[in-house]
């Protein structure tokens, strides 16, 4: 949910060569600075606001209905009983909604307060000072330079930490999700759901 180019690049971190700081713990207005860079880069309110978009299409039924979209009994039910369809979505797509959501909210913080750390611990409190002012600055660019490895290493650090827990979830609410895919198709085994996309 990270600006796409400058946050969305933000999240994976190897790195860069000459990194201003060594991997040692930041300071506090090491911490402060960096937060303030990422708060000018990616509003932490912009990002609330896609994640529960998110999560309102997952509750609307969106995951569920790519889950079985491709089943032909399912486009058929789309043409002929459109209304029931959209039912059981909704009442599947809660469950999923209800599941996945805390996970997802916990994931978003986890993964904001680990790239702060990330770029405290690779600027001085000066470039990251200077990067909030003047993105477009010669300390903008080394920003540029260490987004790849930034995005790299905090994605493999929030998966590790919440993959097991959002494949947990799915599996919880599995049964649940078939047997009201089942009430649409009762005649026809419904196929456990996938699990979900992270």
């Amino acid at each position: 949910m990270m600006r796409a180019g400058v946050m969305m690049a933000v999240v994976a971190l190897v790195a860069a060569p000459g990194a201003a700081q060594t991997a040692a713990e930041p300071s506090a207005a090491a911490l402060a600075s960096a937060t303030a860079m990422i708060e000018a880069i990616s509003p932490k309110a912009r990002e609330q606001a896609a994640l529960e978009t998110q999560i309102a299409n997952i509750r609307r039924g969106a995951l569920v209905a790519q889950q079985i979209g491709r089943n032909a009994r399912v486009q058929q039910a789309a043409k002929d009983n459109k209304v029931a369809l959209e039912a059981m979505l909704a009442r599947a797509g809660a469950l999923q909604a209800d599941a996945l959501a805390p996970i997802f909210r916990q994931r978003a913080e986890a993964t904001r307060e680990a790239t702060v750390k990330a770029y405290a611990s690779r600027f001085t409190i000066a470039e990251l000072n200077a990067i909030t002012a003047f993105y477009k600055s010669g300390p903008g660019a080394k920003l540029l330079g260490a987004q790849p490895g930034i995005a790299a290493d905090v994605n493999r650090t929030v998966n590790a930490r919440f993959a097991p827990n959002v494949q947990a979830a799915q599996e919880t609410v599995a049964p649940q999700v078939a047997a009201e895919v089942k009430k649409m198709f009762p005649d026809q085994p419904a196929a456990a759901p996938a699990p979900a996309r992270r």
